[in-house]
């Protein structure tokens, strides 16, 4: 039989043009897009094959009957892969659209192996070719080939129709096109086998596939042409999951904004494409990315040396680039250097962010390592972060009380409200820890609103002036102290759940003193006519600057724990207090010592004049129902005179042993 082969020929130079094109582009690390290319790579060779075995085959002679044996092998070893090539990528077109899909059985393989073997074996057995004195003849399973590939395509639209979810998806439709581009040739060269068709169904297929392929869209940034920010989390997620490890450079470009409003949009968008060709050019165009805005990355394998790796990245981002326009632009970047085996594949991308909120605030032009230890301290911000967020959405916020005694009175004055923190996987965290992060992801102003109102809703629903209770510490942040309508927002609240203002007083630390001290004295002045006080917290921790408590309404000021501390240790720093304590008296303000931990402490700061004392040793803040356990009398007697529950503990039996002592005490609960 004479083969007819113009189709297979044009078909060889239309995917050698093609070749160029697909080659040519940006290869993803994408599963897809490598079966993908292994299936242009074997139909191509597939096809080559043919053409050569078809010329071959009419004359045995032409080249050695074994080399021709060789050559039919191969061929039609390919004609039975290539379908399960297909099917592969049909796989995973299926699991882009759709996660957790069924896994494809590995029964599934066995008419692509039965198909092979035959092939291979056909030298002896004449199964599927044979060649006598007349040169090849189809043997009398040759139709298998055919079942083969009918098989493969019936189990690529089962495999669909399975997952129905995702059957209307148009990337299935497509699909559905592309296997009929492949079947078609198929079944007319079963019907006509003198024209040789394979080829053209596989190259078909391949041209659809390119051209539908949503790689080409969402994988490519449109204005730099580097890799996008999808591109690159599906790359550094494959590799997660192959488990390899690799750096990820993150450079931050600074002042970018700067840059575009004197150099325009046009003009940024030029600086930006010629920092990613010097990028490219050094490392290849499939390690860049444009993670988003004046984000970009280099992703290297980690036995990559990050320090000289680092300084070629800080040369290329910073020389010298001239505009088409004219003018000269020289580029500063923060860069951080992280390592994927340092980051759960879920956190990548809050990492990746963490680390450039965290170098920028270093200021222009830094460097940050994103180490072992640093990328467990961003973790733990992501999860405050998100406990904040959550509380914040639900409107609720956990609130503990700590209670202060008067020193004249040797009773409960008041209270500190202290906003508490539990965060999934670390418990609860200080309010110095995630007060700084929800003043800087804006949470702060929401959080502070919701504190406050959940001490109105406990002011309302207990009577705390019979117990003793006038007033209430809430604190007040240096965001919250910066705001125009906080006057409003206090007030809102208060009347909402009918608190007299005077039960409230408000705790503003140093540190928002002298940041917003313009605006606080107009929103304090608003706020003293209606009975509010306020209190100056943290005395001592930061500028301690006598000026804001001359020009602000404070009627409180608190010391600060650490200052108390200090005075328990050395006699300059008693003196110091001592004379703290008098100057704030001398000028008619309260003083509350933070800080308490023992009896001694309390009775050596009360020698000095504090009017209350406020510290773990009387309470430490708890929620609040067992805050008015700790209101009742017998409470704070026990903590100021210890030594007559010891006097009790010692009536019980004077005559008995001690270790009978012991055991009354463990009846009445003593022990």
């Amino acid at each position: 039989m004479v083969y007819n082969v113009d189709f297979e020929i044009c078909t060889i130079i239309f995917m050698i043009f093609f070749m160029f094109i697909v080659f040519g582009r940006k290869s993803v690390a994408d599963l897809q897009n490598r079966i993908f290319r292994i299936y242009f790579i074997v139909s191509f060779l597939n096809t080559c094959l043919d053409v050569v075995s078809c010329m071959t085959v009419a004359d045995v002679t032409i080249v050695p009957l074994w080399l021709n044996y060789i050559m039919n092998m191969l061929f039609l070893s390919f004609q039975c892969i290539i379908p399960t090539i297909f099917l592969l990528y049909v796989y995973f077109k299926v699991q882009r659209i759709e996660a957790n899909v069924a896994p494809l059985p590995y029964f599934i393989w066995m008419p692509a192996i039965i198909g092979i073997t035959m092939v291979v074996t056909s030298y002896w057995t004449r199964f599927i070719f044979y060649f006598d004195s007349t040169g090849y003849q189809h043997g009398r399973y040759h139709s298998y080939l055919y079942i083969n590939v009918a098989f493969y395509a019936l189990a690529s639209v089962i495999y669909m129709i399975k997952n129905n979810r995702i059957l209307k998806h148009r990337q299935c439709m497509i699909t559905l096109m592309i296997i009929a581009c492949a079947l078609a040739p198929t079944i007319v060269q079963f019907f006509l086998p003198q024209y040789m068709l394979a080829g053209v169904g596989t190259a078909l297929s391949i041209f659809v596939m390119y051209f539908t392929d949503e790689n080409q869209e969402i994988y490519e940034d449109t204005v730099t042409s580097a890799l996008n920010r999808e591109a690159f989390i599906q790359h550094v997620n494959i590799n997660m999951d192959r488990k390899l490890p690799e750096q990820i450079f993150v450079i931050a470009l600074d002042n970018f904004k700067l840059i575009n409003e004197i150099h325009g949009v046009d003009g940024g968008n030029e600086i930006m494409q010629m920092m990613v060709t010097g990028l490219t050019e050094e490392y290849g165009e499939n390690r860049i990315y444009r993670f988003g805005g004046d984000i970009f990355i280099v992703v290297l394998e980690e036995k990559t040396e990050g320090a000289k790796e680092y300084d070629r990245i800080r040369r290329i981002v910073q020389r010298r680039m001239h505009l088409s326009e004219g003018g000269t632009v020289e580029l500063s970047a923060c860069i951080c250097l992280l390592h994927t085996i340092h980051i759960p594949e879920s956190m990548l991308v809050q990492t990746i962010e963490q680390a450039v909120a965290k170098v920028k605030r270093k200021g222009k032009g830094r460097f940050l390592e994103v180490d072992e230890d640093a990328t467990a301290d961003m973790h733990r911000t992501l999860a405050i972060e998100q406990a904040l967020i959550s509380a914040v959405e639900s409107g609720r916020f956990e609130v503990h009380y700590q209670p202060i005694i008067d020193t004249h009175t040797k009773k409960f004055h008041s209270m500190e409200a202290l906003a508490r923190l539990n965060v999934y996987g670390y418990g609860y965290v200080s309010p110095e820890e995630f007060i700084l992060i929800a003043e800087r992801n804006g949470t702060i102003l929401q959080i502070g609103l919701i504190v406050l109102e959940e001490v109105c809703r406990f002011i309302s629903g207990n009577n705390l002036a019979q117990k003793g209770i006038e007033f209430i510490e809430v604190n007040l942040s240096v965001v919250q102290c910066m705001q125009d309508t906080i006057c409003q927002d206090i007030l809102r609240i208060l009347k909402k759940y009918d608190v007299p203002p005077k039960m409230i007083n408000l705790e503003i630390t140093e540190s928002a003193a002298a940041d917003s001290e313009e605006k606080l004295i107009r929103n304090m002045a608003r706020l003293a006519l209606t009975d509010i006080t306020f209190s100056l917290d943290d005395y001592g921790s930061g500028f301690s600057n006598i000026n804001y408590i001359v020009d602000l309404p404070f009627s409180i000021v608190k010391l600060d724990k650490y200052i108390v501390w200090a005075a328990m240790k050395n006699i300059t720093s008693r003196r110091i207090l001592e004379h703290t304590i008098a100057m704030f008296k001398a000028i008619h303000l309260k003083v509350v010592a933070e800080g308490i931990e023992d009896l001694e402490m309390a009775k050596t700061i009360t020698d000095m004049g504090a009017d209350y004392l406020q510290g773990f040793y009387f309470s430490r803040p708890v929620p609040k129902d067992q805050l008015l356990l700790c209101l009742e009398d017998e409470y704070l007697e026990k903590k100021l005179h210890p030594e007559k529950k010891a006097d009790k503990d010692n009536e019980v039996n004077p005559n008995a042993k001690p270790e009978d002592k012991d055991k009354e005490q463990n009846r009445q609960g003593g022990a």
